[in-house]
């Protein structure tokens, strides 16, 4: 089925917003209204030439970047000619440049609308093919602003002659620089000052008799200008050019990184997905084998199997969540949670590990720590679960200890939770514990804390929270999470 013509117009133009493409600007590549011209072989005439979408592009976002120009120097214009037009009056003895300057205010103004309007027409994805009206109205604008210099370089005051030339290079300048991203406009707009500039000194010449050449010194001088000020553009254009490509280099690689993001995501989504049914099967398989097993040795394989399940559900959950994280679509969720609940709830899900290992395994939790806080327990346990095991995993004697205390908040009703687990492992050097905090994770060989942590780092910064260590070879380590909470019930509350 085919959209009409307007309708697609009307839906082209609801991509935009303010006036800007949102193709030009956030790069989502929508395509615009000025495209369907182009793109439809049914809204084009027999025999016309589809032009390219890059140069459709270009050519709106030169018109508008002109047209931004031109608006947000109107009133700098106004201002300067008004300076001038007063130094001309005192001058040229007449009131000739203050009528001059009536006449400009108003010129200033239609060529700020008209330029205004060439933006947002532009921007809306109708950028004109033909410049040619435009061109016409920069010449004749210019024409008039600078029929200013003919009182000024016909004066009898020799300041006149030094007053003219700071005012056509000045409109030189602006014109150059307002509107070089089109060079057309940029051309009719500086061709009747250039005219000015060489032709006064020439009129001079021949009006005096054409036997001083003296009076040729300023076409000189202006030609010298000339040379330097197009060398100057050119240097403009060229940096300007360098810049888009930049953006365009920049906007490629944004959409190419988001690109590999999305197949990333769909690629962890579908590995949890095809891995979770097989794996929820084999865990549901080894319960049913723990509970006929036979023998001792029968079930402590089967713990084993279990374990290792319980272990490869945390991996893919923790896939998952650092997906989401670096996405920024994982979202902490406080509730009310009772602290003694989630700290029993961790370690009694290694206790059956630590007794395999012969570790001691046990938690402290002060009397100065509330019953229940508000925080995202899911959360918060999922640090403790990857803090926690990794003492167990990396500990082969002694034992790991889970202390929990309470320090006052930053504001009144807050505290900071301190979760602090120790063990009496081998320990790690400074250069590990660099390695760990400052890349989120240990590479190398996979010796070390790894993915579990690297989500335990990123979820404390997320909770508003650290996560710190010390340690020392052949000494142990000591890790450090500390959470701030809203408190919920007090333990004197409780008692009471």
């Amino acid at each position: 089925m085919k959209i009409p013509f307007q309708c697609r117009k009307r839906l082209a133009r609801r991509d935009c917003k303010h006036g800007l493409l949102v193709n030009q600007i956030s790069g989502c590549g929508h395509e615009t209204a000025g495209v369907l011209d182009a793109a439809n072989p049914l809204e084009r005439p027999a025999g016309a030439a589809v032009e390219p979408q890059a140069l459709v592009d270009r050519r709106a976002r030169a018109l508008i970047e002109v047209g931004q120009a031109r608006v947000g120097n109107a009133w700098l214009r106004i201002g300067s000619c008004a300076i001038v037009a007063v130094v001309a009056t005192s001058l040229v003895g007449n009131w000739w440049p203050l009528y001059w300057l009536v006449g400009l205010v108003p010129v200033i103004l239609t060529d700020r609308a008209v330029f205004e309007r060439l933006a947002r027409e532009s921007a809306a994805g109708r950028a004109p093919k033909n410049l040619g009206p435009m061109m016409l109205w920069c010449v004749l604008q210019s024409l008039y602003g600078n029929s200013l210099a003919i009182l000024l370089w016909f004066s009898p005051y020799m300041p006149s002659d030094s007053l003219t030339i700071i005012f056509l290079c000045g409109g030189l300048a602006n014109a150059a620089a307002s509107l070089r991203a089109s060079t057309p406009l940029a051309i009719a707009s500086v061709t009747p000052t250039i005219c000015f500039m060489l032709g006064l000194p020439v009129a001079e010449f021949f009006l005096n008799g054409g036997r001083n050449t003296h009076d040729l010194t300023p076409l000189v001088g202006g030609l010298l200008l000339l040379g330097f000020g197009m060398n100057l553009w050119k240097s403009l254009l060229a940096s300007d050019a360098a810049h888009a490509r930049a953006e365009e280099a920049a906007l490629r690689e944004q959409q190419a990184a988001a690109a590999a993001a999305a197949a990333k995501t769909d690629t962890i989504r579908r590995l949890n997905d095809e891995m979770r049914t097989p794996l929820s099967a084999l865990i549901g398989a080894a319960e049913h084998l723990r509970r006929v097993a036979a023998t001792p040795n029968a079930r402590a394989q089967v713990a084993t199997l279990l374990q290792a399940g319980a272990v490869l559900k945390q991996v893919m959950a923790d896939i998952s969540d650092l997906d989401r994280l670096e996405n920024g679509v994982l979202h902490i969720e406080p509730a009310p949670a009772v602290v003694r609940d989630v700290v029993r709830s961790v370690v009694n899900s290694f206790r059956a590990a630590a007794h395999d290992k012969n570790l001691e395994l046990f938690a402290d939790i002060s009397a100065d720590t509330p019953i229940c806080v508000e925080m995202d327990a899911l959360r918060v346990r999922q640090v403790l679960f990857n803090l926690l095991g990794n003492a167990v995993r990396y500990t082969t004697h002694g034992g790991v200890r889970m202390r929990v205390s309470a320090a006052p908040g930053y504001t009144a009703g807050h505290v900071q939770l301190s979760f602090v687990i120790t063990d009496t492992g081998a320990g790690m050097s400074r250069a590990q514990l660099a390695a760990i905090f400052n890349r989120d994770r240990v590479g190398g060989d996979g010796d070390g804390p790894g993915l579990g942590l690297a989500i335990s780092l990123r979820l404390a910064r997320a909770m508003g929270g650290t996560i710190s260590a010390r340690s020392e070879p052949g000494e142990g380590s000591a890790f450090t999470f500390i959470v701030p909470a809203p408190i919920v019930l007090r333990r004197e509350n409780a008692a009471a």
